[in-house]
């Protein structure tokens, strides 16, 4: 191959092109990326970059790959496979040999608060910069929309700071989705302890902007919620329009095989935000992952299998796995949590604030979760695999830390999300 382009400059494109150099690339290697900054890590913005315990240059990824052409601040807007060109939103065309698709994903409701002052969604550096300087700059009334992973990390982090904090969800149960039912509950205890305000089964009508500024959140029952801050973590859209009409599966995502091609195209591999792939232990249903460990995973591979062909290409085998700090709690998962339908906790006491939680979509085990048992999750990952049950998972004899109560060897299944 004589040209490679990577298309996306973030965590992804960065380590497909590093994975390149290192594996004897030594044809010309394009990235394209549509911020103007070097790629940096994401993952920090909701958590340790809001506190100041990283600054920027903390979020710099280490070992750039050498010999790379960059193109940033520009973007890619349409595909043409069969003349092998990707076009930029300059019109310039950039001939390819092969390519890596890591385009990623961008906030759903990006263009809801364009424009607005204190209407804030976390994808940049520009977008943390500017949301922490709103908390730093006196007491806030801070409406969080959405309670996932980030909507819960920056709900944690404005009660802290002494904001009056509300967070609005229109699940049952914020943060259920990625870390499961039992270890969600005692999450959103521990919000209600330290004051954040939940609003669940609640949607968000529209935000009440006056003269450029947010100024409160509607909500879907007519009542209205005063604001000064309002952060918007209902999840991502992946960045796929640049592919329409080129041949490839692209609704939801990049749709790939296990080895990272996209499907209709042995030249073009993808990774990170933007893929889907099928997964063995949902019955090859294939979603896409939007965690920092897949994001390598997905790099390391595709650019493997792209230089390597399909015939010699191996399959995905990497599991989704995320950690986060929540009031202090830490939750570690391993697959897929958003699947599940059914939980046993194996070990632990969940409401002792320590524990192992197996996860279940019907009989077959789909996620293991730890609450602060992070050096006993490993037994659990090694039994993720097809056909395993929530009956045969094992947990582990290794007593609870002193003073913690005695071990809840295992529990039922709870039927639910």
């Amino acid at each position: 191959m004589r040209r490679i382009v990577v298309v996306g400059g973030s965590l992804a494109g960065h380590g497909a092109a590093r994975v390149l150099r290192a594996q004897g690339y030594d044809g010309e290697l394009v990235v394209v990326g549509g911020e103007r900054h070097r790629p940096y890590d994401r993952y920090p913005l909701s958590k340790a970059y809001l506190t100041r315990s990283v600054d920027r240059a903390g979020l710099a990824i280490d070992d750039p790959p050498a010999d790379v052409v960059w193109r940033l601040g520009e973007r890619a807007v349409r595909l043409d496979l069969a003349g092998r060109q990707v076009v930029l939103d300059d019109r310039t065309r950039i001939g390819f040999d092969g390519l890596v698709v890591a385009s990623g994903a961008r906030p759903r409701d990006i263009d809801l608060v364009e424009g607005v002052q204190g209407a804030f969604v976390m994808r940049t550096i520009e977008d943390a910069e500017t949301f922490r300087s709103s908390l730093e700059s006196g007491t806030r009334r801070v409406v969080v929309v959405g309670g996932g992973l980030i909507g819960a990390e920056v709900a944690a982090h404005a009660v802290h700071q002494g904001h009056h904090t509300t967070m609005v969800d229109p699940s049952d149960l914020p943060t259920a989705r990625a870390v499961g039912r039992p270890v969600a509950e005692h999450l959103q205890r521990l919000h209600e302890a330290a004051g954040v305000h939940l609003r669940n089964r609640t949607r968000m009508r529209t935000l009440d902007v006056r003269a450029g500024s947010v100024t409160g959140v509607v909500l879907d029952d007519g009542s209205r919620l005063p604001a000064d801050v309002v952060m918007m973590a209902t999840g991502t859209t992946p960045n796929v329009e640049w592919l329409r009409g080129s041949g490839l599966h692209a609704s939801g995502g990049l749709a790939c095989t296990p080895t990272l091609h996209a499907r209709g195209s042995d030249r073009v591999v993808g990774a990170g935000d933007v893929v889907r792939v099928p997964q063995p232990l949902l019955d090859g249903e294939a979603p896409r992952v939007e965690h920092w460990a897949s994001t390598l995973a997905h790099a390391e591979l595709a650019a493997a299998n792209l230089l390597a062909g399909p015939e010699r290409a191996r399959p995905l085998t990497a599991l989704p796995t995320f950690g986060t700090t929540i009031h202090g709690a830490r939750v570690r998962a391993v697959g897929f949590p958003q699947a599940a339908d059914r939980s046993r906790v194996v070990w632990g006491s969940v409401e002792a604030g320590q524990a192992l939680v197996a996860l279940a979509r019907g009989r077959q085990v789909v996620a293991v979760v730890s609450l602060a048992a992070h050096d006993h999750l490993p037994s659990l990952v090694g039994q993720l695999s097809p056909g395993t049950s929530l009956d045969d998972v094992i947990g582990t004899d290794v007593p609870l830390t002193s003073g913690q109560p005695s071990p809840k060897r295992s529990g039922p299944a709870v039927a639910g999300r």
